[in-house]
């Protein structure tokens, strides 16, 4: 009877401390950029009822052909949305989230690391992978598909059952739809091949389903396609947006501070443990080799390093630990050193991510749009004046409008940036953005009725001066230029 009351304590005070990091760390209200186009997209599919292979909310010059990779994650997501609201969006990012560690965790132990190791090697990891959850984006999708298909790749090659690897093949049908980062997961599974072929292992059943996976992800709305625009924008640079940054152009402007440090700290450890392991597995090399370059490639791969974290670390430190009971009988002999250890740990982490120890104890469930992060009094100062036209906006702000304004508004330029609009205008936008020497051409080349943008920045200045532009409306966050004939 103590035993077992023993336990369910135990079991219960780590169900705590996962609950109140969870909370911690995910428990983010403020709406992303990118959720305005998912909804703007969805909303036109169950509305109007068609699919808009062709843009419908810019008046620049467009690409022929709208390519959208998160296409069934805007149906998907305006179809939450419309029925529970912001509740239903953040239930659903919760649950992926929760599903998310889940497999971390079963992969973790599927490669023999035991309970205790995978916890402690899943809380920084989750600290890393927070970043990747900013309310709601598609990326949810990607993560959870990818640590699932890390999963059942563990499962075909630690207990030889290769049939399974055929689950691959439905879960890149999906991944492909909701959104691009389905290359992940078809590059794991060729990863998965070189490196059981180079161990001398059966290495066939995962070549064969990297190649059938590959094929079923022609099933999307626009076939091949869809695989000649991702060839391109997996190529394309965006130095203008800072989660595609390298990690060492972040850290030379200064920017995305918190999860560069973290990824480059977890990155120096993982490589210092695999480096001294005895056991040299070629796959693990592999794939930790590989996701670390995609993370130093561009700041916003470095969650799927935290997936791989949590996943492949725990076993390192189980063999470890064995190592350290031999040479350190003193304390490793003492039952509960570990528990102890694990405890620290979680004080520790969450400590980190909740330094003012707040108390806040559920997790939120709304969605907020503050006038700090979007333009709210500009918008209200053009619906009071029922405004119909074409508006230049901050480059975050475009898709928001492209939600709230449609279709009484049309935009220039928004965050659904490769997708929709050809590299030329992209540079012309930037450089108008950017104030650069050449901003003014974007100004005059297209037919611009209002500009929004951050005050105090150089365009800013820049528009003060523009004897066609009177500005109409500012506040702290934003500032509202009217064209002098329609004011």
């Amino acid at each position: 009877m103590t035993d077992n009351f023993s336990k369910c304590l135990k079991f219960a005070s780590v169900l705590a401390g996962c609950y109140l990091i969870f909370v911690a760390l995910f428990s983010r209200s403020l709406a992303d950029n990118d959720l305005w186009g998912y909804l703007a997209f969805g909303r036109i599919f169950w509305e109007e009822g068609y699919f808009p292979y062709h843009d419908i909310f810019s008046y620049t010059p467009t690409k022929p052909l709208w390519i959208y990779h998160e296409w069934l994650t805007g149906v998907f997501f305006y179809a939450v949305f419309k029925f529970s609201g912001p509740v239903g969006l953040q239930l659903l990012r919760y649950i992926t989230i929760i599903l998310a560690v889940y497999f971390i965790y079963l992969t973790a132990i599927k490669r023999g690391g035991s309970p205790i190791s995978a916890l402690i090697a899943l809380l920084p990891a989750a600290v890393l992978i927070s970043f990747g959850y900013v309310p709601v984006r598609a990326q949810v999708f990607t993560y959870l598909f990818f640590i699932l298909t890390l999963y059942i790749l563990e499962v075909a090659r630690q207990d030889k059952k290769r049939q399974v690897l055929w689950w691959l093949i439905p879960i890149q049908i999906l991944w492909c739809n909701f959104h691009g980062g389905f290359l992940a997961g078809i590059g794991v599974i060729f990863l998965y091949a070189a490196g059981e072929g180079a161990a001398g292992k059966k290495f066939l059943p995962f070549v064969k389903t990297g190649i059938v996976a590959s094929f079923a992800t022609l099933i999307n709305p626009y076939g091949f396609k869809y695989w000649v625009f991702m060839c391109q924008a997996v190529s394309m640079t965006r130095p203008e947006i800072t989660e595609w940054m390298s990690v060492f152009a972040a850290i030379k402007m200064h920017v995305q501070a918190a999860p560069v440090c973290i990824f480059v700290c977890l990155s120096i450890f993982c490589l210092i443990l695999f480096g001294f392991r005895r056991k040299h597995d070629i796959t693990d090399i592999l794939v930790v080799i590989v996701i670390l370059y995609l993370g130093y490639k561009h700041i916003r791969h470095s969650v799927l390093f935290g997936l791989v974290f949590g996943a492949y670390v725990p076993v390192v430190l189980s063999e470890c630990w064995k190592g350290w009971k031999e040479k350190f009988v003193f304390f490793t002999s003492r039952q509960w050193m570990p528990k102890v250890f694990l405890l620290a740990f979680f004080l520790t982490i969450y400590g980190f991510i909740n330094p003012s120890l707040s108390s806040t104890l559920t997790p939120s469930f709304n969605i907020s749009i503050p006038s700090s992060h979007y333009p709210i009094g500009a918008l209200r100062f053009l619906q009071a004046r029922n405004f119909r036209g074409n508006v230049l906006p901050h480059f975050d702000w475009g898709e928001f409008l492209v939600w709230t304004c449609y279709p009484y508004c049309k935009v220039a330029m928004d965050g659904r940036y490769e997708t929709v609009y050809k590299e030329d205008i992209n540079q012309e936008y930037f450089d108008f953005l950017m104030g650069r020497e050449n901003w003014r051409a974007f100004l005059v080349k297209y037919p611009h009725d209002v500009v929004l943008i951050k005050p105090n920045t150089r365009t800013y200045f820049l528009m003060l001066r523009e004897p066609l532009w009177r500005l109409a409306y500012s506040d702290l966050g934003c500032a509202l230029f009217l064209l002098k004939r329609l004011a």
